[in-house]
C-alpha cells in the first residue's frame, strides 16, 4: 500500500511539474539520446567567429599603412581604438561585419571607397569553462573542434572520486541557457557518442557540483515537450 501511494505522489509530481513548469531541478536534465539532442552539433562547421573582448585583430586598410593595425586588441568593452576615427564598437560582430564598419566609419570624412580587411589573429573568446570534479578547473581556449572528452583533458581529467556518469554540459541557445546530462564512462567506452563541445560551453563533472555551480530550478515544461533542460537563471 505504501508502495502504491509513492507512485501516486511520483505521478503527481509529475504533472504538477508539467503545469507549473518550475519545480524541476538540474537531476532532471536529459540523458541518453535526449541529452544529444539537447546539446547538438554547431549548425555548420566553417560559421563565422564572432569577435569577443580580448581578442587581437589584424586590420588592414588597402593602401594606407598608416591606418592599418597589426594586434589591435578588443578591449573589455569589446573596442578597437582606430588612427583617424577613434573607438569602434565591434564585439559581436563578424570579421567581415567590423570591417565594413570600419571602412564606414573611413568614408564618412577620410577616404573615398576604403578597403578594409580584418582577420582574429587571437581568438581569446573561443574559450570553454571546466569545472566540478575535474584536477585544474579553469577556462581553456578552443582552437578547432573539441568533443567532451577532449575538453576534459584540458583540465588534466576528473579527479579519482569524480561521478564519470554525471557530466553537465551548460550552453546558451537561443538567448537562454540550456543544460543536458552525459556519461563519460559510456563515451571512453565508446557505447555512447562523444559530443562537440563550443566556445562558451561549460562542463561540470558532478551532479552534486553542477546543482552548486548552476544553481536555480529548472523548467519542467520545455524538458517535456522538447526534451531539453532550460535554466530558470536566465529567463
Amino acid at each position: 500500500m505504501k508502495r502504491g501511494n509513492s507512485i501516486n505522489r511520483s505521478i503527481a509530481a509529475l504533472i504538477a511539474c508539467g503545469l507549473l513548469g518550475a519545480c524541476a531541478t538540474v537531476e532532471d536534465a536529459p540523458r541518453g539520446e535526449a541529452a544529444y539532442a539537447a546539446i547538438p552539433p554547431p549548425p555548420a562547421i566553417g560559421m563565422d567567429y564572432r569577435i569577443a573582448p580580448d581578442d587581437v585583430l589584424r586590420i588592414q586598410v588597402y593602401h594606407e599603412p598608416g591606418l592599418s593595425l597589426e594586434d589591435a586588441q578588443v578591449t573589455a568593452a569589446g573596442m578597437i581604438r582606430m588612427p583617424l576615427i577613434g573607438d569602434v564598437s565591434v564585439a559581436g560582430l563578424t570579421a567581415g561585419e567590423a570591417g565594413d564598419v570600419i571602412a564606414g566609419r573611413l568614408g564618412e570624412r577620410y577616404l573615398v571607397s576604403p578597403q578594409v580587411t580584418l582577420f582574429v589573429k587571437q581568438a581569446v573568446g573561443r574559450r570553454v569553462t571546466l569545472d566540478g570534479e575535474v584536477r585544474e578547473p579553469g577556462l581553456y581556449p578552443v582552437e578547432g573542434r573539441l568533443t567532451l572528452l577532449q575538453a576534459i583533458a584540458l583540465a588534466k581529467g576528473p579527479t579519482r572520486l569524480a561521478g564519470l556518469n554525471q557530466v553537465v554540459v551548460v550552453r546558451q541557445l537561443d538567448g537562454q541557457r540550456q543544460a543536458a546530462l552525459f556519461d563519460l564512462a559510456a563515451i571512453r567506452k565508446g557505447r555512447a557518442p562523444d559530443p562537440e563541445i563550443l566556445p562558451g560551453d561549460m562542463v561540470i563533472v558532478g551532479l552534486s557540483r553542477a546543482k552548486a555551480i548552476v544553481g536555480g530550478a529548472l523548467l519542467a515544461v520545455p524538458a517535456l515537450a522538447t526534451g531539453f533542460i532550460a535554466l530558470d537563471g536566465n529567463r
